[in-house]
């Protein structure tokens, strides 16, 4: 081949593959597919990079007519393109491989294998995230643990489960203030989700603001013993969970699935043994005091477990202005 069609292949090579990752981009946007791996506030990043990768790939097309014409195409300056094959397949390679597995595989958002890998975080509130499971001897920090990856399940411990205890009753707007006292600035805004809260009939989980909503309850849980809640999320259990109990649990995303979260809630219903992993369910219930693998937790007392269909945004994101979402 001479060195005319060389470069000209080159060129042409490179005009198929960025406008491959261009048209990938524009595909899962108009499939709805792309929050399955980026969030929303970055998704315009994203679209913008496809254009950005379009007008690259006309240029890299107008290279490759030029140097097929025959007329010169660069300052000569650049490194010379390589004759091998070994290295050319290579190098195209680690492009062309990502973007075939992108094309070939379904587009599916993260499920129950995922936690199984990273852990579910039974506790929303910064002050008592539960922590992967460690063999013994290898915590240095003795913190809490979270339940272990399937592969290596921790022992079965069922949450106990306790309304005993009655949650203080405010009567007045100081009493309500002094239920929920922010011991520093960054609980304040869950004291502020807190109070509204006790005010509610029923708690209803949004998926707009269902950390800020979980960790202003595991805050402040002793305070909500006894209230009626509804959340959704789908099924995780492990097999050496007990036939009475599972988590109900969504995926937190801030930049994209790469970071993304498992955080759940434990449910108590005498029959949750039927509800099948990645089941998506409307629970409704009491909260009740618990702990599991020597963490304290809140446990929902299921009342109704209702299954739903999967929303077309599983994912939950951080909401900085919650309180907007609650007035």
């Amino acid at each position: 081949m001479s060195q005319v069609r060389l470069i000209s292949f080159h060129y042409f090579f490179r005009t198929l593959i960025l406008l491959g990752f261009s048209s990938y981009i524009v595909v899962l946007a108009k499939s709805d597919a792309l929050q399955f791996y980026i969030a929303p506030r970055m998704m315009i990043f994203v679209k913008v990079a496809a254009v950005v990768l379009y007008i690259i790939a006309c240029f890299q097309g107008y290279m490759a007519l030029r140097a097929y014409w025959g007329k010169p195409v660069t300052c000569e300056c650049e490194q010379p393109v390589s004759r091998s094959a070994w290295r050319n397949t290579a190098a195209y390679g680690l492009l062309i491989l990502p973007l075939l597995i992108g094309f070939l595989l379904p587009d599916t958002a993260l499920s129950s294998a995922m936690v199984a890998a990273k852990g579910m975080n039974l506790s929303a509130a910064k002050t008592s995230i539960t922590k992967p499971s460690i063999p013994s001897g290898e915590n240095p920090s003795g913190q809490g643990e979270t339940a272990a990856p399937a592969s290596t399940p921790a022992p079965a411990i069922a949450p106990s489960v306790s309304n005993s205890e009655t949650p203080a009753v405010a009567e007045t707007d100081a009493d309500l203030q002094k239920l929920f006292h922010a011991d520093n600035e960054w609980d304040e805004d869950f004291a502020k989700i807190g109070m509204i809260l006790y005010k509610k009939d029923t708690i209803v989980v949004k998926p707009e603001i269902y950390m800020e909503i979980l960790s202003s309850i595991d805050l402040f849980k002793q305070n909500f013993i006894g209230k009626k809640i509804e959340l959704s999320g789908f099924v995780y259990r492990e097999d050496n969970m007990p036939s009475n109990q599972f988590v109900v649990g969504r995926f937190a995303v801030s930049c994209c699935s790469a970071d993304a979260t498992p955080y759940g809630v434990m449910i108590d219903f005498p029959t949750a043994q039927t509800y099948p992993k990645d089941m998506w369910v409307k629970v409704t219930g009491t909260i009740q005091n618990g702990s599991y693998n020597d963490n304290d937790i809140f446990v929902i007392k299921a009342t109704n477990i209702e299954k739903i269909a999967a929303p077309s945004s599983p994912y939950i994101y951080p909401n900085f202005e919650p309180l907007k979402e609650l007035n």
